[in-house]
C-alpha cells in the first residue's frame, strides 16, 4: 500500500486490516508525471527538475474541469500529475486515483466511502459519472470523500519524483500565476522544510487553504516521509475519519513531521467575479484564485498570455484591475448583479447591518455570561456602570438579526432618512450609496418590495440573464430586474490614491526576509 514502511508492534486497526481477504499494503510503482508535452507559445514555463505541479479533482467533476487547464495552465508545465476517485484517463492523459492506497476497512466500511463505492459501481458499469451530482443514487457526497485525499495525495506525489525541489498542489477550479509562482519560491530554499500557503486554523491546528493551493519543499517532504510508516498512517487514518477537512489534516500531519507552516501573499479564496479591489490589495502579486468556472481560467490564461506577450515578467492586483475590471465596470449596467453585499436595504423587514454595524439592545445585565461582564465592564465609564448596578440593564450591541420585531422598529426609526427608503427605487439606492462615504457601488433589484445592496470595495460581479426577469401580471412591470452601479468618482479616487508599486521580485525578496525575520524572533 505505501512505500518505506517500517516494522512496529501490531495495533488493533492492523490486525484487522490484516484478517481482511486483500491485503491492503502493497509495494507501488509510481508512474512517471507528465513530462512530453508541448509547451510552445506558453507565457512561462516551469523547469520539470524543480517543480512538480499536483492537481486534485473528483470524478464527477473531471469533464467540467479538467479539460481547459490541460489546454491552457498545465500545458504550459512540462511536470504534473492528476488525481481523482478513481484511476482514469481522459484521452492521452492520466488520471491517477487519490484514494487507492487508504485501508480497506475504511474504503469498504465508513460512511465516507459510500459515494466512492457507488462510483466504482457506476464505473464498472461504464457509466457518466458526472450524472452523480444531479442523482441521489448515492448517500454521501464528493466532499464526505474529498478529505480522504490531501494526506496520500502529498506522498504519492513525493513518490512519483523525490528529487523535485518543490511540490505544488492546487485544485481543478483554482488557478496559479506562473511567473509570480516561480518569482515567490525563489525567495525561499527548499533545502529547508517549506510549507506555505494561505494561514487558516482549525482550532490550534494551522493549515494551508486547499482550495487556494500550497507549496511544499524537497526538504520538507524528506521530513513527512521520515515517519511515512504503518504506525503513523493507522493514526492519521483514524484522524481523517474523525476530522472534517484533509487540509486540516495535512497541516496536522506536516506538523508532527517537524514542518511549520508559512503565511505567503497572494493566494485566495474567490474567483475575479468576487474577488474585492481595494488600495490594500494594489500591488499585491496574484499567486493563485479559488472557485474559477472553465471561463474564469481561460480569461486569466489570456490576459497573462497576453501581458507576458509585450515584454512583461509579472502583474500585480493593479494590472488586473485595469485589464479585467475596469473595463466592464460602469455608473449603470443592467441584467448585472456586482456582488454588492456589505447593507442591504429593503424596508423594515429588510437587513440593516453588516459585520461592522450595531444596534443598541436593551439585555438584562445578569443574562451575559461571566466573561463577558468582565469584558464590558472594562471597557465602561463610571456613568453606565452606575446604570447597570441601579436598573439592571445594559444596552448591548447587536447584529439586526438578533433584534425582537419591537427593537427593529426602533432601529428602523433611527436609520437616517436615505437608508429608510433606499429599497424603494433605483434612484434612492445610487443615493444611498453617495451618502454613505464608504460606498463603492450599489445593486438594485425590483423583487418584492425593491431591494438596495451597498458595498464598500469594488467588485465586478456577473451577467444576469434577462430571459429570467417575472413580469406582474396586473401592472406588466418587470418585479426582479436587477442593475448594478458603481462610484465611478471614487473608483479613480481610489486609483489615484494606490500606491506606486515597485517590482514584484523587489516586492517579493522583502517579504520574504520580514517572515524569516518574523520567524527568527
Amino acid at each position: 500500500m505505501f512505500n518505506h514502511v517500517t516494522e512496529v508492534p501490531k495495533t488493533h486497526d492492523e490486525e484487522y486490516e490484516e484478517s481482511r481477504p486483500t491485503a491492503s499494503v502493497k509495494q507501488v510503482s509510481y508512474p512517471t508525471p507528465t513530462s512530453s508535452i508541448n509547451t510552445a507559445n506558453c507565457p512561462v514555463v516551469a523547469d520539470s527538475k524543480d517543480f512538480l505541479i499536483s492537481m486534485k479533482t473528483g470524478a464527477t467533476e473531471l469533464y467540467a474541469k479538467l479539460p481547459e487547464h490541460l489546454m491552457t495552465t498545465l500545458r504550459c508545465v512540462p511536470n504534473y500529475m492528476i488525481f481523482s476517485d478513481l484511476e482514469q484517463d481522459i484521452s492521452d492523459y492520466h488520471v491517477h486515483s487519490a484514494l487507492e492506497d487508504v485501508s480497506d476497512k475504511y474504503k469498504y466500511s465508513h460512511r465516507d466511502f459510500e459515494f466512492y463505492r457507488r462510483l466504482l459501481d457506476l464505473a464498472a458499469k461504464g457509466q457518466d459519472l458526472s450524472l452523480m451530482k444531479i442523482t441521489t443514487q448515492a448517500h454521501g457526497s464528493a466532499w464526505d470523500l474529498d478529505k480522504w485525499k490531501f494526506v496520500p495525495i502529498t506522498h504519492k506525489t513525493y513518490a512519483a519524483q523525490p528529487d523535485a525541489k518543490w511540490y505544488i498542489f492546487l485544485e481543478a477550479d483554482s488557478y496559479m500565476a506562473w511567473p509570480n509562482v516561480l518569482e515567490l519560491l525563489a525567495q525561499y530554499d527548499p533545502g529547508k522544510p517549506w510549507y506555505l500557503g494561505a494561514v487558516h486554523f482549525f482550532g490550534d491546528t494551522a493549515f494551508a487553504h486547499g482550495g487556494m493551493g500550497y507549496f511544499i519543499s524537497n526538504a520538507a517532504m524528506r521530513k513527512l516521509d521520515a515517519i511515512w510508516d504503518r504506525k503513523h498512517i493507522t493514526k492519521w487514518e483514524r484522524m481523517t475519519a474523525e476530522g472534517c477537512c484533509g487540509d486540516v489534516d495535512l497541516g496536522a500531519v506536516l506538523y508532527e513531521a517537524g514542518v511549520n507552516l508559512t503565511g505567503i501573499p497572494g493566494l485566495y479564496g474567490e474567483g475575479v467575479t468576487w474577488f474585492e479591489w481595494d488600495p490594500e490589495r494594489w500591488c499585491e502579486p496574484a499567486i493563485s484564485w479559488h472557485h474559477m468556472r472553465a471561463h474564469d481560467v481561460e480569461s486569466l490564461y489570456q490576459f497573462e498570455t497576453k501581458w507576458l506577450g509585450k515584454g512583461e515578467t509579472h502583474y500585480v492586483y493593479r494590472d488586473l484591475f485595469v485589464n479585467l475590471v475596469e473595463p466592464h465596470i460602469a455608473s449603470t449596467r443592467s441584467d448585472w448583479d456586482n456582488a454588492s453585499r456589505d447593507r442591504i436595504y429593503t424596508g423594515l423587514e429588510g437587513l440593516h447591518g453588516d459585520e461592522d454595524r450595531r444596534f443598541k439592545k436593551k439585555t438584562i445585565w445578569s443574562d451575559l455570561e461571566e466573561q463577558e461582564q468582565e469584558d464590558v465592564w472594562r471597557e465602561l465609564n463610571d456613568g453606565r456602570k452606575e446604570s447597570i448596578e441601579n436598573d439592571g440593564y445594559y444596552l448591548k450591541d447587536n447584529r439586526w438579526d438578533e433584534l425582537s420585531d419591537e427593537e427593529r422598529e426602533t432601529a428602523f426609526s433611527e436609520l437616517h432618512d436615505w437608508e429608510q427608503v433606499a429599497h424603494e427605487s433605483l434612484r434612492n439606492c445610487r443615493v444611498a450609496c453617495e451618502e454613505w462615504n464608504e460606498c463603492m457601488q450599489f445593486f438594485y433589484s425590483t423583487t418584492g418590495t425593491g431591494r438596495c445592496h451597498l458595498h464598500r470595495r469594488v467588485r465586478l460581479g456577473h451577467y444576469l440573464d434577462a430571459r429570467d426577469v417575472e413580469v406582474d401580471e396586473d401592472t406588466g412591470l418587470a418585479v426582479n430586474r436587477t442593475t448594478s452601479g458603481w462610484m465611478m468618482d471614487r473608483v479613480r479616487d481610489m486609483k489615484d490614491r494606490a500606491e506606486r508599486c515597485e517590482s514584484v521580485p523587489n516586492w517579493m525578496r522583502k517579504y520574504a526576509e520580514n517572515e524569516r525575520l518574523n520567524e527568527s524572533d
